[in-house]
């Protein structure tokens, strides 16, 4: 299947949603929410001189039983026409035994959007257009006790400059559709990332919401020289349900 294609389809399709409608526009709002991912990651990884590729295959199993560490927060301000921001920052660190090397491997991963944001009221809901960065950090560190016990360490980190659209449609007093799709990278830091997702948001109280969505998150990264030391590619996507409580005030 062509990943980008698809993606592409998705953001015009929402964007030819049309039909704007009179809000109030005067006051911002804001949503705090805190949020877990029950994360597939599948793709391959090259590190070092090696030429060979090693598969990423990591379930949900294998974080929340190697876990030390992790948060998941997304935080909006917006009004209901115009201009708003966005910043959502996920981060795990997983301790896990190395067993081919009788040692324990760390991963750290975190990834940071930051975005502006520009909402369109429309008479099917709602229109926010997006544009910003991605950043990525990631950090290995190797602890091993074959032959000359010791440790390698790898830090990688690098922003993509990132454009989308996100539609929301309440289609009852309580219940809302969200859809979104964006796409990024171009050459500048990764070759290609792109996030696509689905879902529905339940209204508790006036403040309170549940959100409750599938997440698609690509990327396709790559640094270095093939052969040398400064080798680093990583092409995965990260895919699974995502759970959140959100406060809007």
């Amino acid at each position: 299947m062509d990943y980008k294609k698809l993606i592409l389809s998705t953001i015009a399709s929402c964007s030819l949603l049309s039909g704007a409608q009179n809000v109030d526009t005067s006051s911002w709002n804001y949503d705090i929410q805190l949020y877990m991912l029950a994360a597939w990651i599948q793709g391959d990884s090259q590190m070092g001189p090696t030429r060979q590729k090693f598969d990423v295959d990591v379930t949900p199993s294998d974080i929340f039983s190697n876990l030390k560490m992790g948060a998941m927060a997304h935080i909006e301000a917006y009004k209901n026409k115009g201009f708003g921001v966005w910043f959502d920052y996920a981060f795990m660190n997983l301790g896990m035994d190395a067993a081919l090397v009788n040692g324990n491997l760390g991963v750290y991963q975190g990834i940071l959007e930051a975005f502006g944001t520009y909402r369109v009221p429309l008479k099917t809901g709602t229109l926010d257009y997006f544009g910003g960065i991605r950043w990525w950090h990631n950090d290995f560190d190797l602890s091993y006790s074959v032959l000359n016990s010791g440790t390698l360490s790898k830090t990688v980190d690098w922003y993509d400059p990132v454009i989308g659209v996100r539609w929301t449609y309440p289609f009852s007093k309580d219940w809302s559709f969200k859809a979104r799709g964006d796409i990024g990278g171009f050459g500048i830091g990764s070759d290609f990332t792109s996030a696509v997702e689905v879902g529905v948001m339940y209204d508790i109280t006036q403040n309170w919401q549940v959100d409750m969505r599938l997440k698609s998150l690509w990327v396709d990264y790559e640094e270095g020289t093939e052969g040398q030391r400064d080798r680093f590619t990583y092409t995965t996507v990260n895919y699974g349900p995502i759970i959140g409580i959100t406060y809007k005030f």
